[in-house]
């Protein structure tokens, strides 16, 4: 009660507020409307105080994660806690040598669905441990057959073959369902082919310029024009290259591959390209 008492600040709300004691299967059905208003003044009540809002069993009813409401990561998808299993990446170098089940490892965590790349973190410190991108491969299976897992669930791209495991059937079915409809409704862009053979779409009016281009193209028109002349890759003549290069607003990981699928290792990272240009 000490620690209580001094985590919360003078002026803050202390009293927690009640939910309504009576129970569901007595409530008419005329009474509904109102029911649902006093639960959800219950939940906003219990939300605007830090101490409650803060705490991990919160977010996780809630479903939410300090990544949700970042507007620069696009609109706030599905979240919640997923077992993954290790393994499963095309890129040669990052799967055990080893063949079967002695080798796969099993860990707990936050899984979080964006428009254009899902994400788990992992739970104790909310450090990011993968990102997954939306791409033209990008697919979802479900079921034993298919992943060889008990209410597995197999999400593919260009890069892996991401295997969860959720509690049941049904589990499955909702986040195949919910990854589904809300890649096709915000990352619809990421699913196709685009030109130079890009997974992005060219952005128009976009505000991310790079400067020292001759043709001041957009810098998702530059990652084209990049993979299209991939051995002149950032030696943009004369300027670029002379002192340093300026990437503003990326919002590209440095650890992107500009070529997919990856079949020469970490040469077209974008950042192992960086260092061998510099």
């Amino acid at each position: 009660h000490t620690v209580r008492r001094q985590s919360i600040k003078r002026g803050e709300p202390r009293q927690m507020p009640s939910l309504p004691h009576t129970a569901e299967s007595t409530v008419r059905e005329e009474h509904f409307s109102s029911r649902r208003k006093q639960l959800e003044d219950y939940l906003t009540n219990i939300l605007k105080m830090p101490m409650y809002r803060n705490y991990h069993g919160t977010m996780e009813f809630v479903g939410v994660s300090q990544l949700s409401f970042i507007h620069d990561l696009g609109p706030k998808g599905i979240e919640g806690f997923i077992m993954k299993r290790s393994g499963g990446h095309r890129i040669p170098g990052l799967n055990c040598c080893g063949q079967g089940r002695m080798c796969y490892r099993w860990s707990k965590r936050w899984l979080v669905v964006k428009d254009s790349f899902l994400m788990y973190m992992k739970p104790d410190s909310g450090a990011i441990s993968f990102v997954l991108l939306v791409d033209k491969e990008f697919n979802i299976k479900i079921g034993r057959k298919e992943t060889e897992t008990k209410y597995g669930l197999q999400i593919d791209n260009l890069s892996r073959s991401l295997i969860l495991k959720c509690n049941s059937y049904r589990h499955a079915q909702w986040w195949r369902q919910g990854i589904d409809e809300f890649i096709r409704k915000h990352g619809k862009d990421f699913l196709t082919e685009h030109r130079f053979g890009s997974y992005a779409a060219v952005q128009e009016n976009t505000l991310a310029k790079c400067p020292n281009f001759p043709i001041y193209t957009s810098l998702f028109n530059l990652v084209s024009w990049v993979i299209e002349y991939e051995d002149e890759l950032l030696c943009l003549q004369a300027t670029c290259a002379v002192g340093f290069i300026h990437l503003y607003f990326l919002r590209l990981s440095p650890e992107i591959f500009m070529k997919r699928p990856v079949v020469e290792g970490n040469r077209w990272r974008l950042d192992c390209i960086l260092k061998r240009k510099a």
